[in-house]
């Protein structure tokens, strides 16, 4: 663990132990809730932890599990001391049966305390003086308090951490994900359920399971779908290199070249992600080249160029009818285009989507650094040398400076901030023509 992780660890764990005394504090100043209650939520809890479905870094997909329903419900139903109490025991458990590491237990169950905490003093602090009633119109305020105290501090605390340990560059507007927040949010109504039922009427409460299994295996049913097509996309684009053996893996190594200078020029996450799965299939459209024109060891002719020159297109025409790639697609349509607009597509200069102009370097590169059947792969300072020539013309300048300096080992300069938020934010404004170049 980096110096980083350890101090933001240490930071967050002496935070955590302050909620844990507040929360002992709390819950000893009032009367205790029933026994069943505080340890049948706490149980509940545990049993969720259990049931966690991974999540995938790669992708920056976090586990998920169902756990906050039951601390949200708990600070619902309970005093807010007691509320971590059963959230940061339930957490606790559910990691130790898990067999988590003990820092890893520690860290998670102080980050439970604490959020709990604070989503149950906000939720009980948001609700009318003298309001009697458990359940009423002012618990629409009350909960939306408890998840603007209780969201943040979860995101804040793992995102910090997980940032820290991989090293990566903090970026905490991408830490906030519709997605998740989403889910935050369907929790939250189901914690709502939960307390109306556990309070109202607990003879039924046994039906909510089923609501509840309903929906954890429908988000790990997506999961799993999402999963299965990201492997089968890159099965597919892995199968295509696999032709020609002087570019076996080379899409790979695209992805990993591409990817890391967004990383090294600090664009968005979401954008780095877009980039690293563009390279990847990036040369899906190859599937339509014949084996000849890929394997010939001379120059190609005019139809075997129009063959060539189609790949771009034909990865997009098999990839546009699935949701999952949909941001992926300017940067494979347009891998191939030039700041000059002699490329495939006659797209110039600012139409050039960044995902495109990265993907161009990486594979340039890769394509000049491995032997091909009519030469000998070039070394590092000759591609580079080339590269560098290719500056304003063949490849994006800012960005080709940059990968210069990443490929050498010096330090590259971010893109700059209003550059690269028009970049991201800036529709294409050059409609291309449909087909290739010639």
């Amino acid at each position: 663990m980096n110096r980083t992780a350890r101090i933001v660890l240490a930071v967050a764990l002496a935070i955590s132990a302050g909620a844990v005394i507040a929360a002992a504090l709390l819950a000893n100043s009032t009367d205790p809730p029933r026994l069943g209650l505080w340890l049948g939520l706490m149980l509940a809890g545990a049993a969720m932890e259990l049931a966690t479905i991974p999540g995938d870094r790669d992708e920056a997909e976090h586990p998920f599990s169902l756990a906050s329903s039951f601390h949200l419900a708990a600070a619902i139903l309970l005093p807010p001391g007691w509320a971590a109490i059963v959230a940061g025991g339930s957490t606790a458990l559910g990691e130790t049966m898990r067999r988590r590491s003990p820092i890893r237990v520690l860290f998670n169950t102080g980050v439970a305390f604490t959020a709990t905490l604070a989503g149950g003093a906000a939720y009980n602090g948001a609700l009318p003086n003298g309001d009697e009633r458990l359940f009423g119109w002012t618990m629409y305020p009350a909960v939306i308090a408890m998840l603007l105290a209780y969201v943040p501090i979860m995101i804040i605390a793992v995102e910090s951490i997980s940032t820290a340990v991989a090293g990566e560059r903090w970026d905490p507007m991408s830490w906030i994900r519709p997605a998740e927040l989403l889910a935050y949010l369907m929790e939250a109504c189901l914690a709502v359920v939960l307390s109306v039922l556990i309070s109202s009427a607990p003879e039924v409460l046994a039906f909510s399971v089923l609501i509840l299994a309903a929906v954890f295996l429908s988000i790990k049913r997506h999961r799993a779908l999402k999963s299965e097509t990201r492997r089968t996309l890159q099965a597919l684009a892995s199968a295509v290199d696999a032709r020609d053996p002087y570019t076996a893996a080379h899409s790979e190594r695209v992805s990993a070249m591409a990817s890391r200078l967004a990383e090294h020029i600090q664009l968005p996450t979401k954008q780095v992600l877009v980039t690293r799965w563009a390279g990847r299939l990036h040369d899906l459209g190859k599937v339509v080249v014949d084996n000849a024109v890929l394997h010939k060891d001379g120059p190609l002719d005019e139809r075997e160029w129009q063959l060539m020159r189609s790949h771009p297109k034909v990865a997009v025409d098999l990839l546009t009818h699935l949701s999952l790639t949909r941001d992926m697609l300017p940067g494979i349509r347009y891998h191939h285009e030039r700041p000059d607009g002699r490329g495939y597509y006659n797209l110039e200069g600012e139409d050039l989507p960044v995902e495109a102009a990265l993907i161009a370097l990486a594979d340039a590169f890769d394509a000049m650094t491995t032997d091909r059947p009519y030469r000998k792969a070039l070394s590092t300072d000759e591609a580079l040398r080339r590269i560098e020539a290719g500056l304003g013309t063949q490849f994006h300048p800012e960005l080709g400076a940059a990968f210069i300096a990443m490929v050498r080992g010096d330090d590259v300069l971010p893109l700059g901030v209003q550059e690269r938020r028009r970049r991201h934010a800036r529709p294409l404004t050059k409609k291309p023509t449909e087909g290739p170049a010639t």
